[in-house]
């Protein structure tokens, strides 16, 4: 039986690719740290995902699965020997298990000398580049130069919606994932050094960077654009604040920015994939059943609204294209409004606009100068 890596054990591993290497006739094994979670799994040898919609609720069982700790050799094992392999542990973890991956580079080089591709599936610009960047410190020039040719880093668009279970789902089924019916997968196709993989979902697209856009800049930012708004009026999930007539408008606005300005980068090629992207996003949004909340899809303003991410980094896509950019900087003003008690970073930016004032938050977290057009319309938009 082919054997695909899920390099953790989280939400997306296991509500989405973990279920797609399943259902693609891959035995999966799980790389992760937390004890807990592997004796479980390979206790039970499988675990349930719940699709649930406004329509119905669908059980299914993933098998065969089992796990790994990151921290052993065994995990170095798994390595030389996978068919495949995917993460998904947040672009932060990535620095962290890259020596990990490292070591299994080096192990398959020596012992089996087969290309490895690993898919990203991490919500991050230029994560290829990212990754092998931090898997390279760990590699002698030799290594490096084997890896050129062999080692695949493969950006994913993911786009699945798997919001947080409760604790008492927690309590019940330690393993249950709740996730929406949405499942499809794009992938750079020109990024794999072996043979593409026949997965379920799987869309090798190229150039893969219409896909990465697409996803930050129309979903991400429409999804934060949706849960900012949602936050001022008080709503405490996405579907309240979209069902909301004046935020359903004002995420849709926001959301044909980006679609605009992928159409006017992309081309006219891309016109019907993008406005059905907007159609399909507003209509999920809507998943009453996913109990996706607007603290989860707005958390940690200081990394959403760098310049990079999903909605100033939207304004700025839209500018680059001619673009006007005021339902997207709507978003974001409401952005630097979220306060939500227990929030990791909200609070530090409410004290910096008290303390220091709109042009340090701007400048210092979004990362703009005074003299780009954006800073000025965002705190114009601001101020009024």
């Amino acid at each position: 039986m082919k054997k695909a890596i899920m390099y953790g054990g989280g939400n997306i591993g296991r509500g989405f690719i973990g279920k797609v290497f399943a259902d693609s006739g891959y035995e999966v094994v799980f790389l992760d740290i937390m004890q807990s979670l592997i004796d479980e799994m390979n206790r039970r040898g499988e675990y349930n995902v719940r699709i649930v919609s406004n329509a119905e609720t669908v059980d299914t069982t993933v098998k065969p699965v089992r796990a790994v700790n990151s921290s052993t050799e065994q995990a170095i094992d798994e390595i030389v020997t996978c068919d495949i392999m995917a993460t998904a542990v947040g672009v932060n973890i990535l620095p962290k298990i890259a020596p990990v991956i490292a070591k299994g580079v080096v192990a398959r080089m020596e012992k089996r000398g087969k290309p490895l591709d690993i898919i990203l599936c991490e919500n991050q610009l230029e994560a290829d580049i990212l990754m092998r960047g931090w898997i390279y410190e760990c590699l002698t020039d030799e290594q490096k130069a084997w890896a050129d040719k062999n080692l695949g880093l493969i950006e994913a668009s993911i786009g699945r919606m798997v919001p947080p279970l409760t604790p008492e789902m927690r309590v019940q089924d330690p393993l249950l994932i709740c996730v929406e019916p949405y499942c499809e997968l794009p992938v750079d196709r020109d990024a794999f050094k072996g043979e593409i993989p026949e997965l379920v979902g799987l869309i090798p697209y190229s150039p893969f960077e219409f896909y990465i856009k697409r996803k930050l800049f129309l979903h991400n930012g429409g999804h934060a654009v949706c849960a900012y708004l949602g936050n001022l009026k008080g709503y405490d999930y996405i579907w309240e604040a979209i069902g909301d007539p004046e935020i359903y408008e004002a995420a849709k606005a926001a959301m044909n920015v980006s679609a605009q300005a992928l159409i006017r980068k992309f081309g006219e090629g891309v016109r019907e994939n993008v406005e059905n992207n907007v159609v399909d996003l507003l209509f999920r949004f809507q998943n009453r059943a996913l109990k996706d909340t607007v603290s989860r899809v707005g958390a940690d303003p200081v990394r959403k609204l760098r310049r990079n991410d999903r909605i100033v980094g939207a304004a700025l896509f839209a500018m680059e294209q001619g673009i006007d950019p005021a339902p997207v900087i709507k978003g974001i003003v409401a952005g630097l409004k979220f306060d939500r008690e227990g929030d990791p970073t909200a609070p530090e930016i409410q004290k910096a606009l008290k303390e220091q004032g709109i042009d340090y938050v701007i400048e210092k977290y979004m990362g703009l100068a005074k003299e780009e057009p954006l800073f000025g319309m965002i705190k114009a938009a601001y101020e009024a």
